[in-house]
């Protein structure tokens, strides 16, 4: 399950964006998961939701925004939806395919939220 591992790599980044003693929590997680980049989006949220406790994490939401594979055939030029790989042309039948985009896994932004909590006396 390489979901964990992405779950890792997300925490990694938040940490090293949340520097120490600073005021608030993050509330939301926000990345851009291609139709083709062979993630499982609920085993993502799985692992992030088992890993994110005890972490700068822990209050946060996964948002995921979802791009569509596209492809352009090599052939006679259409651009198609490919949802998974080794789908043909729906104009020629051509298997010759170059993807220009639905593969991609980024992190887009962190959403920080001022602290809730009130001092005690």
């Amino acid at each position: 399950m390489h979901e964990l591992s992405i779950a890792h790599s997300i925490l990694s980044i938040a940490e090293r964006s949340f520097p120490p003693g600073t005021e608030g929590f993050i509330s939301a997680v926000n990345i851009r998961v291609g139709e083709l980049s062979s993630i499982e989006t609920e085993a993502l949220l799985f692992a992030f939701s088992a890993i994110k406790g005890g972490t700068v994490l822990e209050r946060a939401e996964l948002q995921i925004d979802m791009i569509k594979g596209e492809a352009v055939c090599s052939d006679c030029g259409t651009v198609f939806h490919m949802n998974a790989f080794g789908i043909p042309c729906p104009a020629c039948g051509s298997y010759l395919a170059s993807i220009q985009q639905g593969k991609e896994l980024k992190v887009l932004s962190l959403t920080v939220e001022e602290s809730d909590t009130v001092a005690r006396n």
